[in-house]
């Protein structure tokens, strides 16, 4: 009978240290939950801050966002301009020096696409293994396509990525950035300068919001670039020697912001946040850029809400137009657009330009009717506002008759008030008033 007992009340001790067990080990397992979900927090914490990835999602109304986005730092600057005449819309301290990080990549992708073959396939050197920043993790000898690496580059945005495809363009870095530098002096970038096809920190590699503004409207008439920067997320297929990569892009507007088609996310400690924003709406694509701004989506989404709501796309000039009559001793030569161009306009614009005649240099005579003799490149504030390019409706014979083109300097005016447009264009004090609306 006392072995009994004894064999009960051992049993139950069993039982009640068995549950203490499980009661324990419920409380460290959810104390454990607790602390790694902690861990998980502040290391998401520090990686969204450091990698320019918070999660401030885009709220769609201006009260989501306010000026003080903007650093106390002086150099914080934006600009919006519209894509297709570079007219500036809106913007801030836009002319000012200013470290613009990974939005370097936007020129780096732009030589690749004009110099290089997008199906090649090439051996990543071992210079483009590890590069500091942000990667998508290539190893030496792996082999890309030029293609796979360009999503890599603007999605993902590889410093590894850029190295590799600046090797493959010019055959060494330092041979890329010469050519990203000429670049930047074709498209009369006067306060941009670069040091490398990232955009890692250097003394001597800055642009301005203007410049990289001018730099990604041009990068946008590229069909590849658009298609690039505009993909949600983009898969290079698996090869011999790496296997599939999934790239989603980092630019949050392609899904928070109604007609965004690119383009661009940087940050540096030293550039702080920045972004260059697309968006495209009832046939006006804008270009938006901010540098050194924390609220860099609010603060892109209500630069581009504005423009939007203030400006309006018209067609001042269409196929065929006649842009002017030129005397030249006994004979009249008349001159037309060979193509469409459509400008901002916002209630109450009085803008005034100056009109450059370029004459093609190669273009000798006789000169068929019809052809593109040149083009019109016409400055407001002594800025490039459009061009154009213009045709001559009357065969010219004459080689005087090109040289004195080369020198013709015209005058535009227009105004928009009411939905219409009343603009002349005089060469020379003759002018053709047309209206538009």
């Amino acid at each position: 009978m006392m072995g009994k007992y004894f064999s009960i009340k051992a049993m139950n001790k069993i039982i009640l240290f068995s549950i203490a067990i499980i009661i324990l080990n419920i409380v460290v397992f959810q104390a454990s939950q607790a602390v790694f979900k902690l861990t998980s927090d502040i290391e998401e914490f520090f990686t969204e801050r450091d990698n320019n990835l918070y999660d401030d999602v885009y709220g769609g109304n201006d009260n989501a966002y306010s000026d003080d986005a903007f650093s106390v730092n002086k150099t914080s600057s934006y600009v919006v301009l519209e894509a297709s005449t570079k007219r500036v819309l809106d913007g801030s301290d836009k002319d000012v020096k200013m470290e613009m990080a990974s939005t370097t990549k936007i020129m780096a992708a732009l030589v690749v696409l004009e110099n290089c073959d997008l199906d090649k396939e090439i051996k990543i050197p071992k210079e483009a293994v590890g590069v500091e920043g942000s990667s998508i993790y290539l190893q030496q000898n792996q082999i890309w396509t030029i293609r796979d690496l360009l999503y890599g580059l603007m999605l993902r945005s590889g410093n590894d990525s850029a190295v590799a495809l600046a090797i493959a363009c010019a055959g060494n870095v330092e041979a890329f950035v010469d050519m990203m530098n000429a670049k930047a002096k074709e498209l009369n970038l006067v306060n941009t300068h670069f040091d490398n096809p990232h955009g890692l920190h250097s003394d001597t590699h800055y642009t301005s919001a203007y410049d990289l503004a001018v730099l990604s409207a041009c990068a946008m008439q590229n069909e590849e670039f658009v298609k690039i920067v505009s993909s949600k997320s983009y898969v290079a297929e698996a090869n011999e020697t790496h296997d599939k990569q999934y790239f989603v892009n980092k630019n949050k507007m392609l899904s928070s912001y109604d007609g965004a088609n690119g383009i661009k996310t940087g940050y540096t400690t030293a550039s702080g946040r920045c972004l260059v924003s697309a968006a495209k709406r009832d046939g006006m694509q804008l270009v938006c850029v901010v540098l050194n701004c924390y609220d860099m989506w609010n603060a892109c989404a209500n630069y581009m809400d504005k423009a939007f709501a203030k400006y309006t796309p018209v067609n001042i000039a269409r196929k065929g137009d006649v842009a002017a009559d030129i005397q030249i001793g006994d004979k009249q030569y008349s001159l037309a657009f060979d193509n469409s161009l459509t400008v901002p306009f916002k209630s109450g614009d009085d803008i005034e330009c100056t009109g450059y005649f370029e004459i093609n240099e190669n273009i000798q005579v006789p000169v068929a009717k019809g052809s593109v003799v040149g083009k019109i490149l016409f400055y407001n504030d002594n800025r490039l506002l459009f061009s154009v390019n213009i045709v001559n409706i009357e065969e010219i014979n004459d080689a005087g008759v090109l040289q004195v083109l080369k020198n013709l300097v015209g005058n535009w005016h227009a105004s928009y008030n009411d939905g219409e447009v009343k603009q002349i264009f005089s060469v020379g004090g003759s002018g053709i008033e047309k209206r538009c609306g």
